[in-house]
């Protein structure tokens, strides 16, 4: 295969269906997958040459992820879980929105959510989605203009907020707004984002021998990273649009996961997602405390 036009990663867990594979198969054109597994985990039987089947030395999300980036090598980036399915024409909608919008980062991918077992409606056809340069940008002031109908502008993350302590008791607000601090579900131009993938395995060591890789936080880590990397270089200041939130329909679709895999997240902390690259990235200590938008 010739370089890929988009490289689509996607950290792995146990009793994925076989349907789901199969499903991925179905996307066209020049698209690889990369499929990083825990350890012990039987990999999923399948013939298309553009899947790669990995089996992590850790099971964690941040090992399996950022493994699966480091084989990445398409044109742009696409980070998605074991549980969602691709619009089969996904490479025309990378390839129309970077035409249309040369100077953005990144897209957002419009989700639809189904319960767990639902896999016939997972699988249903799916609405078109093209002419993407006839679609209405929806603006910062454009707040009566419907988010799901209209392409709605992605600001950079606040960088001007001052560090507070407090961030780490109380409540979590700075991911409510347009600015985006999470890596999934959006397509990345993968030249930056093998840029920050290389400055943050070199953070997991903590001196000589010493490795420490933590279980969670890999999505945050590498959409902040990377926004703050832009930030100093010049390449980006406040207010900047670094992308847009694509309207309905959806681009992919989403199974809840079963009951074993519930996880409850009310108190989980995101602190090593600022730690880590705060080593070497002192700017993007800003993100502890974003503002409410």
């Amino acid at each position: 295969m010739t370089k890929p036009t988009l490289s689509v990663i996607i950290p792995m867990r146990d009793n994925v269906p076989q349907v789901w594979i199969e499903a991925l198969a179905k996307v066209e054109g020049n698209v690889e997958f990369i499929l990083v597994y825990p350890p012990e985990v039987p990999l999923l039987s399948n013939d298309d040459p553009r899947i790669h089947q990995i089996t992590s030395p850790i099971r964690g999300e941040v090992l399996q992820r950022i493994t699966a980036l480091l084989n990445a090598s398409g044109t742009y980036v696409l980070s998605i879980n074991c549980d969602e399915y691709l619009y089969p024409k996904i490479e025309d909608v990378v390839v129309e929105y970077f035409q249309t919008f040369p100077n953005s980062y990144l897209f957002k991918l419009r989700q639809k959510f189904y319960p767990y077992g639902s896999q016939e409606k997972l699988l249903e056809e799916w609405q078109p989605f093209t002419n993407l340069a006839k679609i209405q940008v929806r603006r910062a002031e454009d707040r009566h203009l419907p988010t799901t109908e209209t392409l709605q502008e992605i600001p950079i993350c606040p960088l001007e907020n001052k560090f507070n302590l407090l961030c780490l008791i109380k409540e979590r607000k700075y991911h409510h707004g347009p600015h985006q601090e999470n890596f999934d579900k959006k397509v990345w131009r993968n030249s930056l984002v093998q840029e920050q993938i290389n400055d943050i395995v070199k953070l997991f060591t903590l001196f000589g021998p010493f490795k420490y890789v933590p279980f969670w936080c890999a999505d945050r880590l590498l959409a902040l990273g990377m926004q703050a990397k832009l930030y100093p270089k010049g390449l980006a200041k406040k207010g900047d649009i670094i992308g847009h939130i694509l309207p309905f329909p959806e681009q992919f679709r989403t199974e809840s996961n079963p009951p074993e895999f519930q996880y409850t997240t009310t108190n989980r902390r995101y602190v090593l997602a600022e730690v880590f690259p705060g080593k070497t990235i002192p700017s993007v200590w800003v993100f502890v405390e974003l503002s409410c938008w």
